[in-house]
């Protein structure tokens, strides 16, 4: 008796009767034809259904005190102003967030208020954390949406670019120049630590163009997607704002100049005497121009030097490959225009556009209207003006509108086999009945 009593009392433990007291209910409740062949199919749904239908456990009021209670010092840490000795600490040039975001509110984008003061106290709190790495400008570049957490993305220049590393892949361009001008760190929270993204490579890429993923928000996951992608997310992240920042990142055209307008390589300056033209002109794709170099094909911004011409078959191939990959994929000048980068944009404008003259006769004619070019090829890519004032931003979710979303779905599920009805007769009707013979006249 005491084994039954023992058996009995694991069976109450586990839930067993009770589930088992729960296929009953539903064999009586519904009464189907096969009600032993079907328990198995019976069970399953009352445990997914039990499940899905189990309410979350209500979080402890302690802890939920603890964490508002960190959080609440943290936002007073982000307020804070920089100090070293009780005085404050010069940092790099960092944008005016807070106007620029005033300007994308009438371009229908942006972070809104309070969220805007925090990113420029963020960046501040940035900037004085990083002051001993060689910063000497930092910006805003945008915000990538995560399936669990979101990305604000920093943008950062150095001086005298970065160190290389002792696995540097020889074919990467070196930091500061082409896809690693920019140095970029993330966070998934305004008032904690800011992460460094690492510099990208050519084949890395290469292998983010041919998939398309949402991001997670944590930057140490696996990205597990088809094909193959080699790194972990934040080298997926990193990839994906080089791309779209080689191909949104917009100016005024005449903004910026060749220091020699004779030598396409010689170094990008702005031009001395720019007048930023009057609001009729900005909405012709010809008023603006790319800022950032073009990323070709092969994962770099310029291609690599041609080999010696040898004397061997193998050395003649290579230098034959090379010319024509130059060849296929010419490279594209920094300062292009919009018509011809095989990307699609829409120009629009909000608010009045008329122009007037400033109390002071020897200021230029001033327009509170705001203009905006959104990347169609990036949606979320937007560049915006107002009396000369131009900024870029990014806020979406790292994928472009013409990638192939190619992912092997899963298979569904196995569907039960459908009752047997039995056998029917043909729908043929009855036989007719043969009519009586007609008595013969005796």
């Amino acid at each position: 008796m005491a084994g039954i009593d023992a058996e009995l009392g694991y069976l109450k433990k586990e839930k067993v009767h009770e589930h088992l007291g729960k296929v009953i209910d539903r064999v009586v409740a519904e009464k189907p034809a096969d009600a032993h062949g079907l328990v198995e199919v019976i069970s399953r749904m009352i445990k997914e259904q039990g499940d899905a239908a189990e309410p979350p456990k209500a979080p402890d009021p302690n802890m939920m005190l603890e964490a508002l209670t960190e959080h609440v010092k943290k936002l007073r840490q982000l307020d804070n102003v920089p100090k070293e000795e009780d005085a404050p600490v010069q940092v790099c040039t960092i944008p005016n967030f807070v106007e620029e975001s005033e300007i994308f509110s009438w371009a229908g984008v942006g972070l809104g208020e309070v969220e805007s003061y925090k990113v420029m106290t963020s960046l501040r709190n940035l900037a004085f954390k990083e002051r001993e790495a060689g910063i000497n400008k930092l910006s805003f570049w945008g915000k990538i949406l995560g399936t669990d957490a979101d990305y604000y993305v920093a943008q950062t220049q150095r001086d005298g670019g970065g160190e290389e590393g002792e696995d540097a892949d020889p074919d990467a361009e070196p930091s500061g120049t082409g896809a690693n001008t920019f140095t970029y760190y993330v966070t998934n929270d305004l008032a904690g630590d800011w992460r460094r993204l690492p510099d990208i490579k050519p084949r890395e890429i290469i292998a983010a163009r041919s998939i398309k993923r949402l991001f997670s928000g944590n930057a140490g996951a696996k990205v597990i997607t088809h094909p193959y992608f080699e790194g972990k997310e934040d080298v997926l992240l990193r990839a994906q704002i080089a791309r779209i920042t080689a191909d949104t990142v917009l100016c005024l055209n005449g903004y910026l100049v060749r220091e020699d307008p004779e030598d396409p390589a010689s170094a990008i300056i702005p031009a001395e005497e720019f007048k930023p033209p009057p609001p009729a002109e900005l909405l012709k794709q010809e008023a603006w121009m790319h800022m950032q170099p073009h990323i070709l094909l092969n994962g770099r911004t310029t291609h690599k030097e041609l080999p010696e011409e040898g004397e061997t078959d193998e050395e003649k191939a290579a230098l034959e490959k090379a010319k024509e990959e130059q060849d296929a994929d010419p490279a594209k000048d920094t300062l292009r225009g919009l018509a011809n980068d095989g990307l699609m944009w829409s120009i629009k404008q909000a608010g009045d556009p008329r122009q007037y003259k400033p109390l002071d006769p020897a200021l230029p004619m001033r327009s509170s209207c705001v203009t905006y070019v959104r990347s169609l090829t990036w949606p979320g890519a937007v560049c915006a003006v107002r009396d000369g004032l131009f900024t870029n931003i990014y806020i979406g979710y790292g994928i472009a509108s013409t990638e192939p979303s190619f992912f092997p779905c899963a298979p569904p599920d196995v569907q039960d086999e459908p009752e047997d009805p039995g056998e029917a007769e043909e729908p043929t009707g009855a036989p007719a009945e043969e009519a009586p013979k007609e008595e013969e006249d005796a």
